[in-house]
């Protein structure tokens, strides 16, 4: 009976031992397998600016060319909440002085000769989030 008795005692010392194992490789799985960092000198992303349509953050300018070749720089700079809420933008051709127009929903703005509608607009009543604008180059 003493052989049987001393026998669980190493098996369940074996098994004690393999669990212990089994634990410490899974979290040195987990702390290796971790994204890695991103680079302190990579760039921000670009607001969604492409040949079409144009996404502005309240305070960040964006730049647009259009058939006149020369770029404009547009930046939401405040907005009018209400049933029918409206962004004001502010649009300074380069070189030029900056001119400001209110626009609702579906309302088109004149810059860098091309025509851009304002297709969405969203407004937050937080400070954290800021109002935002979508424009879309209409065809000419």
């Amino acid at each position: 009976m003493t052989e049987f008795v001393a026998a669980r005692r190493v098996r369940r010392t074996l098994l004690a031992a393999a669990l212990g194992a089994a634990v410490l490789l899974g979290a040195a799985a987990c702390a290796q397998g971790g994204e890695p960092e991103p680079e302190a000198s990579s760039p921000a992303p670009v607001l969604g600016v492409d040949d079409d349509r144009v996404q502005l953050l309240e305070g960040t300018p964006a730049s647009v060319e259009g058939g006149s070749g020369d770029p404009v720089e547009l930046q939401l700079t405040g907005y009018e909440d209400g049933e029918e809420p409206a962004v004001v933008i502010s649009a300074r051709p380069e070189g030029g002085e900056a001119e400001e127009f209110t626009l609702r929903l579906g309302e088109h703005l004149d810059a860098a000769g091309s025509s851009w509608r304002v297709s969405e607009i969203g407004i937050s009543g937080s400070a954290n989030q800021p109002a935002s604008v979508t424009l879309t180059r209409e065809a000419a």
